[in-house]
């Protein structure tokens, strides 16, 4: 009341100065009226006390049973609702939903997604197709190549170790892949010899996977002396390069292992079978029925044959890059949209940006997973040639679903924090009394 009256610029009349007056009859409150508020409001004169749980659990259950009967609590409300006003719970509710809710989606949202995910198909479809050579059949029927790795593929032919063709420029690479190829000598790099032929060999040894497996085996190898590969049968073999002419010299540290592993990928990338796709190589290793045929009434294949067959009919790095232009363009689209949107209205972020967070999460998810589909409806397209399937945009889903998963657990440490500042809050404001 202090507060108010120097607000309002008053002077607060001494309650001792004020006289007493009588509230006429109609103006008191009804009966019904003085029930309703005190419905409302809690019964703080109970001395209310938790249960002691003591030892025997049945007997803490039987407490808190009697607890809640004799104090007539009603289990199936919230209790914010037995405990607050009308009033205070609408509001809590809505700040509530302002900093942890939902965002709705509009039609502009779900018009932006359709965009994304017809272009997305579209490239999938007309782009990326295949990673064949244009006319080349399978299963007898004519399969589309994809023109961008085409174009990379004849580009691979300037750069790779030896060659003299084009510009200066792509002379000059060429020369260091040719430096990198001479000096980057690996005990991973085994050809025609325990099964690894010379077309498949950067396929089987997990060393030449171009991500975080090849880094790790890759690194290994090179620091063991040793190759681990995935032998012709989908079994996991290690064998010491020792007895093959790599004994001898000083070991090296990880860093050189490290670098000397990054070199040989380089000297490996343009040449005419490439590196694999990222997680190619670990695909192997599922030694089960695939389901596919990969010829006209043929049988059907285990994933280790049809894992070869498609990255000895060209499915590479380089085509991986091709594949990653679909996600890439839908991430673009989806996220431009998202943050010109939010940066015209902020209120819609929430705590710490967590709305807009998952808005946009849900909404890439959305969009990846119905590219996801249409890239299923591809392959059907393409006689169900294993080499159209799209590993980018698969795994660009995968990952956005556990970033969603990520974001849920972000979203429930903001709220548990916000409830621990308010009873912090409440206790020190108690403790003044």
């Amino acid at each position: 009341m202090d507060s108010l009256f120097a607000e309002a610029g008053l002077e607060r009349p001494d309650s001792e100065q004020t006289a007493s007056v009588e509230i006429t009859d109609q103006l008191q409150p009804s009966a019904a009226e003085v029930a309703g508020i005190h419905k409302r409001l809690p019964d703080l004169s109970l001395g209310l006390a938790v249960p002691d749980i003591a030892d025997d659990w049945s007997a803490y259950i039987r407490a808190v049973d009697s607890y809640v009967a004799e104090h007539g609590i009603d289990v199936n409300r919230g209790p914010l609702d037995q405990l607050l006003p009308p009033d205070r719970v609408a509001e809590i509710c809505s700040r509530f939903e302002k900093d942890f809710g939902a965002s709705p989606w509009d039609r502009l949202d779900y018009g932006v997604v359709t965009l994304a995910v017809l272009t997305g198909t579209l490239l999938d479809y007309f782009l990326v197709a295949t990673p064949a050579i244009p006319g080349k059949d399978f299963k007898g029927e004519p399969q589309r190549g994809s023109p961008v790795t085409a174009w990379m593929r004849e580009q691979s032919k300037r750069l790779a170790p030896g060659s003299k063709e084009g510009n200066s420029f792509q002379r000059w690479i060429a020369e260091q892949t040719t430096a990198a190829e001479k000096r980057a000598k690996v005990p991973y790099d085994l050809v025609n010899k325990d099964g690894l032929s010379s077309k498949l060999h950067r396929l089987m040894s997990l060393g030449h996977s171009p991500d975080l497996l090849g880094v790790v085996f890759g690194v290994k190898d090179i620091v063991c002396r040793t190759c681990t590969f995935v032998d012709q049968f989908g079994r996991f073999q290690v064998i010491d390069r020792s007895n093959y002419g790599y004994g001898g010299g000083t070991e090296p540290d990880l860093l050189q292992a490290l670098v000397k592993v990054i070199a040989h990928g380089f000297s490996d990338v343009f040449t005419a079978k490439g590196l694999p796709a990222p997680f190619l190589s670990v695909l192997q290793l599922v030694n089960v029925n695939s389901g596919v045929t990969l010829r006209k009434g043929g049988p059907s294949v285990s994933v280790t044959h049809l894992v070869r067959y498609m990255y000895s009919n060209g499915y590479d790095l380089r085509h991986f890059m091709t594949m990653a232009i679909v996600p890439s363009i839908a991430e673009l689209i989806i996220r431009t949209y998202h943050t010109l949107r939010t940066c015209r209205n902020e209120a819609d972020l929430g705590k710490t940006g967590i709305r807009g967070k998952f808005k946009l999460s849900k909404m890439l998810a959305l969009t990846h997973g119905l590219l996801a589909s249409g890239n299923i409806v591809k392959i059907a397209l393409s006689n169900w040639n294993p080499t159209a399937f799209n590993l980018a945009q698969f795994g660009t889903l995968a990952k956005q679903m556990l970033s969603l998963l990520k974001l849920a657990g972000e979203r429930d440490i903001l709220i548990q924090q916000q409830l621990a500042d308010g009873w912090k809050e409440l206790l020190a404001e108690n403790s003044k009394y």
